[in-house]
């Protein structure tokens, strides 16, 4: 036992501070890792919800035109229609946060719930261009994160809707 105590066998502080200095780059290592990963994840995540946005805008814009009725010229440049959901002159816009609405009159309704925008508004419509060529309707839109680092848009020349009501009430 005396012979365990006096050993001088163990380590030196030059040896302790080297494996100190290894995990802690060890360390450094892994957690730069670990945020290039959640940097990616997080984009990609934001360009998937862009998409999202931009597909669900498109299919309730799409849905909203292919029964309009009375499509009429509204004088700057583009024109109102009698919707199924919002009723007479309606015309889709976009208001101050960047999310599509229908005016009717002096009166704003969402086309869709904030909650599609992305958590406080996160992803909006940056741009929206509805033309009308009796019977179909082209729909251009654009759909980015606040910042605008990340979008999405409808192809070149737009989605084309068929109006299946074009002869009802008159029309452009």
């Amino acid at each position: 036992m005396r012979k365990k105590l006096n050993s001088e066998s163990g380590l030196t502080l030059v040896e302790m501070l080297c494996a100190v200095v290894i995990l802690i780059l060890l360390g450094l290592l892994l957690n730069t890792g670990l945020q290039m990963a959640m940097s990616t994840y997080r984009a990609i995540v934001a360009q998937s919800e862009v998409e999202l946005l931009l597909s669900t805008a498109v299919d309730a814009i799409s849905d909203d035109l292919r029964y309009a009725r009375d499509v009429a010229e509204d004088g700057t440049d583009g024109f109102t229609y009698t919707s199924d959901s919002f009723g007479a002159d309606t015309a889709l816009d976009l208001n101050s946060d960047g999310q599509i609405v229908a005016r009717v009159g002096d009166e704003e309704k969402r086309l869709l719930s904030t909650g599609a925008y992305g958590l406080n508004g996160a992803y909006q419509v940056k741009n929206i261009k509805i033309s009308y060529t009796q019977p179909n309707f082209t729909i251009e839109l654009t759909v980015a994160t606040k910042d605008g680092a990340i979008s999405a848009q409808t192809p070149d020349g737009g989605v084309t809707v068929r109006c299946l009501n074009p002869g009802k009430g008159g029309g452009v």
